[in-house]
Order: structure tokens, then C-alpha cells, then sequence
């Protein structure tokens, strides 16, 4: 079997003790990160993180992933350089683009140029960090004169991209220390995203074998593989259908979905039907890890070989969170560390 960088896990939709708790239980199983997403109105990953951190000794702590339009650059610098000393270290900043329909539309902040403001905030927040006083002018972002007040607990602040376009792909590999590949990555997919990566790569003159490319697993495990893999078939159904309004993401065509399949998910989603009949065992190959240990191993292996290094097992509505990554420990990583 390929072998990996690391495991990781994360969770979402958990309360905060309980974020608590299945850090220190995926400290002890040996994950090697611990990520916590920021997606729309969920509880705040900043305070979540900080609670993981103070509770584990070794694990590190991901934010995966904040954008730079809810915050501005120098207030998101501000919140990680306490988090990464109250974790001694430990702490990714995860960037992303973020939702345009939940920045632009439901909050009303202005969500332009989206690349040029991954860029800038990565500019602004590694000045601060580093303790310089900055006046920035940028295309979306401007300072004048900023500066922490306190010395950060490292210079160099680790910052992974959680990117889908070959862009920026491309130019997560020339700026950044990492990259976050999206929930339902196929292997066409992260084939598709590390060739892109590896362009940006070659710009900065850096090695692919030393670079972190991680991904959120969906992973369902039994010996009973149809209840495996019907377990996974209402949450593929979701997030196909809130994907739909882009049947042609790169998440999509490279798994060879025409557009007109995504948009009929979309189309009975809108009508409230959650579309789980419409998705294939094909999809479910395609988008997850699902089904016999066995098969899950061939699964997460083709993983491996388009290029994931760092696979991050992530919470399933209706799975326990604990046997995610129980499963993943006792099934998965003994064959690929």
C-alpha cells in the first residue's frame, strides 16, 4: 500500500465539549491533525480550536477553512497568533475563497476578486506575524501602519489554501505551505488538482513530495457493505444538490458528471426531496470511501496515488464521530503509515 504524511479528522456539526473530547481520543489513536471548518452559522472556529488546543499536547489544530472577507487580514492575524501560542505551535491557518452566497448574499459584504484577496490576506497576515509594521495597498485589501502588539509564537505561520480551480490550484503551490482539497474529491479529481499544483510548484521552485495535500474522506466502514455505503447516500445527495448551481466544477466533470445529472439533484433539492435515490453506486465509489474494509483500502489507496498525502476522515451525519475515526484507525491507517 502507498504510504501517507499523516491522518487527520474532523468534525462540524459536534458541541463544543464534544469537539474536546474526540481531540483527545484522535490525539491517543494517533492523528496527526485535528481540523475544524468554518462554514455558515456553525459554531465559531476560533473558540473551538482554542478549546481543542488547551486539551491536547501533540496534535496539531486546523482551521479548515476561514476566508478573508468575514474578518478583515489583520484581525484574522490577530485571532490565530493567540491560538498558535496557546497551542505551542501547533496551529494551520486554512484560507478559502469562502461561500459567495452566504458572504455576498446573506451578509452583504462585498465579495470581490476572490483570488487577489487569498493573496493579500496571505501577504498581510505573514508580515504581521513576522512583527512588521505594514501599509498595504492591495486590490481589495489596504493598512496603514499596522502592527501586533505582542511577538507571535513563530515567524513563519503555516497556511494551507482550500482552493478548486486551476488557478488557484496552481497558485496554492507557488504562496502557500499546503492545499485542502474539498469534500467529495475523486482520484480523477486530485489528480486533476496536484498536476495544477504542481505548475505553481515548479514556480517556487519546491518539491511536490514535501507539500501537504489534504482532503475531507467521507468514509462509511462494515463488514455489512450495503449498510455502508446506504449510509453515506443522503449526505452525497446534499452536497450534490448545494453544489448544483455549479454542474460544472471541476469536482464534477472530472469524474466524468454531465451537467445535466447535477442539475436535476439541484432541481429536486429545490423541491424539497433530497435526492438519495439518484445517487449511483458509481457516486458513491467516486466521492467516498464506503463499504468493506477491504474495499475501502483499494478506495483510499487510488487516493493516494493521484497524490493525497494527508487524508482527513470527516464527520457523516448519522455515523458516530467516533467510530469514524475508530474505524479509520483500526481499518485504514495501520496499511497506509
Amino acid at each position: 500500500m502507498p504510504k501517507v504524511r499523516e491522518f487527520g479528522v474532523g468534525f462540524e456539526s459536534l458541541s463544543a465539549r464534544e469537539f474536546v473530547s474526540h481531540a483527545k481520543r484522535a490525539e491517543e489513536l494517533g492523528f496527526g491533525t485535528f481540523w475544524v471548518p468554518e462554514d455558515p452559522f456553525y459554531r465559531g472556529a476560533f473558540t473551538l480550536a482554542a478549546a481543542v488546543a488547551c486539551s491536547t499536547n501533540k496534535i496539531k489544530v486546523g482551521l479548515g477553512i476561514i476566508n478573508p472577507y468575514t474578518r478583515h487580514p489583520s484581525l484574522t492575524a490577530m485571532e490565530f497568533a493567540a491560538l498558535d501560542e496557546l497551542s505551542g505551535g501547533r496551529a494551520i491557518m486554512g484560507i478559502g475563497t469562502g461561500l459567495k452566497d452566504w458572504i455576498g448574499g446573506r451578509l452583504k459584504i462585498p465579495y470581490t476578486r476572490p483570488a487577489a484577496a487569498m493573496r493579500e490576506m496571505i501577504d498581510i497576515t505573514r508580515a504581521l506575524f513576522r512583527g512588521e509594521e505594514v501599509s498595504y495597498a492591495g486590490r481589495v485589501f489596504q493598512t496603514d501602519r499596522i502592527k501586533l502588539s505582542f511577538k507571535p509564537a513563530r515567524a513563519e505561520i503555516p497556511i494551507h489554501l482550500g482552493v478548486l480551480g486551476p488557478k488557484n490550484l496552481a497558485m496554492t503551490g507557488e504562496i502557500a505551505d499546503g492545499l485542502l482539497l474539498s469534500v467529495m474529491s475523486s482520484p480523477a479529481y486530485v489528480k486533476f488538482a496536484t498536476e495544477h499544483l504542481r505548475i505553481g510548484l515548479e514556480k517556487s521552485q519546491r518539491d511536490k513530495s514535501d507539500f501537504p495535500v489534504s482532503a475531507y474522506i467521507l468514509s462509511s466502514i462494515s463488514e455489512n457493505e450495503r449498510a455502508a455505503r446506504d449510509a453515506l447516500r443522503p449526505f452525497v445527495a446534499i452536497l450534490i444538490s448545494v453544489m448544483a448551481p455549479q454542474p460544472t466544477t471541476p469536482i464534477f466533470a472530472t469524474a466524468g458528471l454531465a451537467p445535466e445529472t447535477i442539475k436535476a439533484f439541484g432541481e429536486s433539492f429545490a423541491r424539497g426531496v433530497v435526492p438519495k435515490d439518484m445517487v449511483t453506486d458509481s457516486m458513491i465509489d467516486t466521492f467516498t470511501i464506503a463499504g468493506s474494509p477491504a474495499r475501502c483500502r483499494e478506495n483510499l489507496a487510488r487516493l493516494i496515488e493521484a497524490g493525497m498525502n494527508a487524508p482527513v476522515f470527516f464527520e457523516v451525519p448519522g455515523v458516530p464521530p467516533q467510530k469514524t475515526f475508530d474505524d479509520a484507525c483500526t481499518h485504514l491507517m495501520p496499511h497506509f503509515s
